[in-house]
């Protein structure tokens, strides 16, 4: 009998799978259809910030089959892309790249013009994150489960609602410089199929797909505007690489969003302000204008500059910002 029952079991799944869906590898990140969040932000032509992102805080004491925490960073990542308006520096990974350089100046990796250097990671004036502070789940309407051996069928309209505060730090000062509280919401009719055997967990469709994972790409979606509009705000920061032959280098190209014909002021760093109780970095004094520059052709990470008054000849590191 419970051969028979898994026999069936199998074929609904079967049926299930040639009707358009594929099954996926065991999950370990967050995916979508359309990883292209739509927006509606106007076009940006602004210079564009360094943003990484840390997973979320749970704070909720929600426990589950989802690593939530994670799946918000992944979504955020994609979503600050998807606004124009970030470079966003990938984290994940960081380890591997690490690893790697050390390979390298180690002496036991063949040499090579190209390699992983070590010094050469790129850093992210900005961190994206924040806590994780109510879940919600819930269920209305008849939801008759089916199961068949390792395949379950889930039918109902299921809700879900989670509640985050989204963060943004200033890595220079570990200053929070945004925060905004924001609730996602889902209420979908879900039809769920999920695959077990000998330890693996699957879901079809992943967990962007459940009401979970979408009242979480609601918070995200919510997150990532917000973020985009704030940043607009914040201040340009960028410095001289070389100056030589009436060519100053600045470290920010095209994929920073510079384009020729832009303005910039270079300045001194000013004095730091250091909180004697506590020894935090509280900020700059404006430093010492030394002079305007115009952007005359952009590579994909540097712009070639020309002087417009003041300093022709500017110190490696001296700052860059917008006029």
């Amino acid at each position: 009998m419970l051969r028979k029952m898994h026999g069936i079991g199998l074929l609904v799944a079967v049926a299930v799978l040639t009707g358009g869906c594929a099954l996926l590898e065991p999950f370990t990140g967050t995916t979508t259809s359309d990883s292209n969040a739509k927006f509606n932000l106007p076009e940006y032509k602004g210079v564009k910030h360094a943003v990484g992102c840390k997973d979320f805080d749970n704070q909720a004491g929600w426990h589950g089959s989802w690593h939530l925490g994670n799946n918000l960073s992944i979504m955020l990542e994609s979503a600050l892309y998807d606004t124009g308006r970030f470079v966003v520096v990938e984290r994940k990974d960081l380890g591997e790249v690490l690893k790697e350089q050390d390979l390298v100046t180690s002496g036991r990796a063949a040499p090579a013009k190209q390699v992983a250097k070590t010094g050469l990671v790129r850093p992210a004036r900005y961190l994206a994150g924040g806590s994780i502070t109510v879940v919600e789940e819930g269920q209305s309407g008849g939801n008759a489960g089916i199961s068949f051996g390792g395949v379950s069928l889930g039918g109902g309209k299921s809700k879900a609602q989670i509640t985050i505060i989204a963060k943004l730090i200033d890595t220079t000062t570990s200053q929070v410089v945004k925060k905004q509280s924001i609730t996602g919401k889902s209420g979908s009719v879900s039809l769920n199929v999920g695959l077990n055997f000998k330890g693996v967990s699957t879901e079809l469709g992943g967990f962007a797909k459940t009401p979970l994972g979408e009242a979480a790409q609601d918070c995200i979606n919510q997150a990532a505007l917000f973020f985009a509009k704030e940043m607009e705000k914040l201040p340009v920061d960028a410095c001289v690489v070389s100056a030589k032959d009436g060519k100053i280098i600045i470290n920010r190209g095209a994929e920073y969003g510079i384009a020729a014909g832009q303005n910039y002021v270079m300045e001194e760093l000013g004095e730091p302000q250091i909180d004697p109780n506590s020894g935090e970095l509280l900020g700059n004094l404006p430093g010492k204008v030394l002079g305007k520059i115009v952007v005359k052709s952009v590579q994909e990470k540097f712009s070639v500059c020309e002087s417009v008054s003041g300093d022709k000849s500017p110190k490696q590191g001296t700052l860059v910002r917008a006029e």
